[in-house]
């Protein structure tokens, strides 16, 4: 699984999966030098490859996910999926990712049908948020624009951040969702790490993201702005978590996302 199965030069292309079998998909990604995958490559190529076995009727509306080890991004990843369940309202599935060196990743994803009924948002776009025309963009060589809103650790970890994809992905709900997993991984760990003596200083710090989880409130499209409004709960055994509530430019809330990372000193 060493060779690109094609060119990977935006984000609708790394969405781009080879089946191999019945319920199996190779994906690649671009070599940045990292030495490891992104960990939204990968989320959101299992989530792709989750998608491909369930029926346009059916959308998801949760996933968890595990990072067994880390990726490396000179190969392809083997997406194996089990189909355990088929329903009328909902559908689950199972996808562990390989590498060489064996699973990378284990996800499920629940898909469920649309349903008639109340719907009630109670939390609010955040107060006085500037547009991103008005924000510098960050730097990054992932398939996404960030401008940072605020960013700090007082009194509590927080950030707020307009994310969205470059790039047309067209009218396919899955790849909106998808491409949402995958830009859901880009402030998680800084916020979870903030309260860490060491935060900011990578060379110090051993991290890495342990797990991750995506609730899809209400149908997104990821190449149109979205606001990220992130928040720490702290840390303990060397484990941080945090939160954001994912908000469209006109208020809407879309989805919510939670993490738990790794940071202890190197050893």
């Amino acid at each position: 699984m060493s060779v690109s199965i094609h060119s990977v030069d935006s984000l609708r292309t790394l969405l781009e999966l080879e089946q191999v079998k019945p319920d199996a998909f190779l994906g690649a990604g671009p070599n940045l030098g990292w030495g490891r995958i992104y960990g939204g490559q990968v989320v959101s190529q299992a989530l792709r490859a989750a998608g491909l076995t369930v029926s346009a009727s059916h959308r998801v509306h949760s996933f968890h996910a595990y990072f067994v080890r880390a990726g490396v991004e000179t190969e392809t990843v083997l997406y194996e999926v089990e189909r355990v369940r088929d329903g009328k309202s909902f559908t689950t599935r199972q996808v562990v990712a390989y590498q060489a060196g064996g699973a990378i990743l284990n996800l499920i994803a629940s898909f469920q049908a649309d349903e008639d009924g109340e719907d009630v948002q109670s939390r609010l776009f955040p107060h006085a948020t500037p547009s991103p025309d008005r924000l510098e963009s960050m730097p990054t060589d992932l398939f996404f624009d960030h401008r940072f809103v605020r960013h700090g650790n007082d009194p509590s970890p927080r950030a707020t951040s307009w994310l969205k994809v470059i790039g047309d992905l067209g009218d396919d709900p899955m790849v909106h969702a998808c491409a949402l997993a995958y830009l859901s991984d880009e402030d998680l760990l800084g916020v979870a790490l903030l309260p860490h003596s060491l935060a900011g200083d990578w060379d110090s710090m051993m991290n890495a993201s342990l797990d991750h989880a995506v609730w899809f409130h209400r149908p997104v499209r990821a190449d149109q702005w979205l606001l990220f409004d992130l928040e720490g709960s702290g840390i303990a055994n060397a484990r941080g978590h945090a939160f954001a509530r994912v908000f469209t430019a006109d208020g809407l809330h879309v989805a919510t996302v939670a993490q738990e990372g790794l940071g202890r000193a190197r050893r």
